[in-house]
């Protein structure tokens, strides 16, 4: 069956007198439905998505410890407004909305718990609004009650995912930037099914704020891009002006977290073997996920009806893992969190699997069917993502514990290496926990300072620091201590010459090593 243009198409007014029935078993024409009844429908399955999102991404939001980087988002959105305006000058500008969003929700008294609510319920949106992009993007080819089952399957795997779960519980944007994504693709396909202005003025201005959420986010315009081309040339006008707006719009961000681009210094070229991990991490680490999510695929490739939302599920939620991959052999951006993006996309590429079946009936159990599979196999690592330790990749909170459980007032504390974020911010997250301890190499706090964890006192100062100190804790990752600046190497000098090591203790990711002074030998 050939598909129609999006833009053409309209509520199907019924037979004309006369006409002959379409055949028993024959695939239903291709509709809109813009009827009440539809409508309602539409809202109804939206709201159920929504609402099995937000149970589902808020099982044990609270439980697993927060890594280095959801640290710094609760400490910066603790700050006032204008000290985290004068942090994002230099730094960390591509975060600045969510830290701005954080603070007016929660105050001064943020905590990681609530700040990732704010990703809770950014992902369960995305499951509504996923559902009515799959809808109108099906209903090009099937008719509305088959497309309706297809947005709905695609939301509902968007729900059951691992992958998706497990940063819809992240106190960073990156389930903000997917539903700004997933909006962005709304608005675009509504505009090009309607006359309205609105709605492409709409599009356009979801651009810069994605971009401004995730530079790397746009990559979903290679979709938007796919999708206007093979609607005609009606929409292909307009959706090339609207976006070329948006892109317009955008570039003074781009241009300015260009400036910034030395956060990413840290990321290495990825190896061919980080793209296959990174797709067997989206669909759900097991092999019985990547089998149903491998065969759902292979039936929308081969047998989908619904051609254009095949090709809206390849370019986004496909094309853009191999894209950034070969984009950072030259400038390095590859990491999992930046292409949360895509889920999206594919789940959409997944539930046109269901556009195979004509009846509706069958349409329903095949969803259903490829949900609950998607589900049971990836029950195991919704459980893996919300250990209380391992589920975030760091133990930050147990690290605090077992210092305030054995610290005395008046102890030292290092961190080595120093001058990384992922150590020091331990002590703006958990401030009771070092209460009682002196940071020894802290020149200046982080707020003050405009910086992420604060500024340390130079090499030659760091003796004097140390005299009188008996006891010193110091933190820093696991396995051998790792000395990077010339202040590291005379920590531990200091360390090695005046002080014995008298225990260990390692978390995930964490070392805390204490240090006793030596006592000087007799005259």
């Amino acid at each position: 069956m050939s598909e129609v243009d999006l833009s053409s198409t309209r509520a199907d007014p019924g037979p004309p007198a006369g006409a002959v029935p379409a055949a028993r078993g024959a695939a239903p024409a291709p509709t809109l439905l813009r009827s009440g009844a539809g409508t309602r429908a539409d809202v109804v399955i939206g709201l159920v998505a929504a609402l099995l999102g937000g149970l589902v991404f808020s099982w044990r939001v609270g439980t697993p410890s927060p890594w280095r980087d959801e640290a710094v988002s609760v400490a910066v959105a603790a700050r006032t407004p204008e000290q985290i305006w004068r942090l994002v000058q230099h730094v960390d500008l591509v975060h600045a909305p969510f830290y701005f969003l954080a603070h007016a929700l929660f105050g001064p008294s943020v905590d990681v718990v609530q700040v990732r609510w704010i990703s809770v319920v950014a992902a369960a949106l995305t499951a509504a609004a996923l559902h009515g992009v799959g809808r109108r993007a099906a209903a090009v080819a099937v008719g509305p009650a088959v497309s309706r089952l297809t947005g709905a399957t695609a939301a509902a795997l968007f729900v059951a995912t691992p992958f998706v779960s497990r940063y819809a519980q992240e106190a960073r944007p990156y389930a903000l930037v997917t539903l700004v994504a997933t909006l962005s693709t709304y608005l675009l396909l509504r505009a090009g099914s309607g006359r309205r202005a609105g709605w492409w003025v709409g599009y356009a201005l979801s651009l810069p704020v994605l971009v401004s959420l995730n530079t790397v986010a746009a990559l979903v315009l290679l979709a938007h891009a796919g999708w206007a081309l093979a609607a005609g040339p009606r929409v292909r006008w307009r959706a090339a002006l609207a976006a070329g707006t948006g892109v317009v719009l955008a570039l003074p961000l781009v241009v300015a977290q260009g400036r910034q681009s030395g956060q990413v210094a840290f990321l290495q070229r990825p190896a061919p073997g980080e793209l296959l991990a990174h797709v067997d991490f989206a669909l759900g680490s097991s092999p019985a996920a990547l089998a149903v999510a491998g065969l759902a695929a292979l039936v929308a490739l081969v047998a989908a009806r619904a051609r254009r939302l095949v090709l809206l599920g390849v370019l986004w939620g496909v094309l853009p893992w191999p894209l950034l991959w070969g984009l950072s052999q030259v400038h390095p951006l590859w990491t999992t969190r930046y292409l949360v993006f895509v889920a999206p996309g594919t789940c959409l590429l997944l539930a046109a699997a269901v556009t195979v079946a004509v009846r509706a009936r069958r349409a329903g159990v095949l969803g259903a069917g490829l949900v609950l599979a998607v589900a049971l196999a990836g029950l195991h690592l919704q459980l893996v993502f919300r250990s209380p330790s391992i589920g975030h990749g760091e133990d930050l909170r147990g690290t605090a514990e077992h210092v305030a459980a054995h610290a005395r007032p008046g102890d030292g504390l290092l961190f080595v290496p120093d001058g990384e974020y992922r150590y020091r911010v331990l002590t703006q997250v958990y401030p009771e926990a070092f209460a009682g301890l002196d940071d020894l190499a802290l020149a200046e706090p982080a707020a003050p300072s405009a910086t992420l964890v604060g500024t340390t006192v130079p090499a030659r100062d760091l003796g004097a620091a140390l005299a009188g100190v008996q006891r010193i804790w110091v933190i820093g990752g696991v396995g051998p201590v790792v000395v990077r600046t010339p202040e590291d190497r005379e920590a531990v000098r200091l360390l090695s010459e005046g002080y014995r090591l008298v225990s260990t203790e390692e978390k995930r990711a964490f070392s805390v090593r204490l240090y006793v002074r030596t006592e000087p030998a007799a005259g």
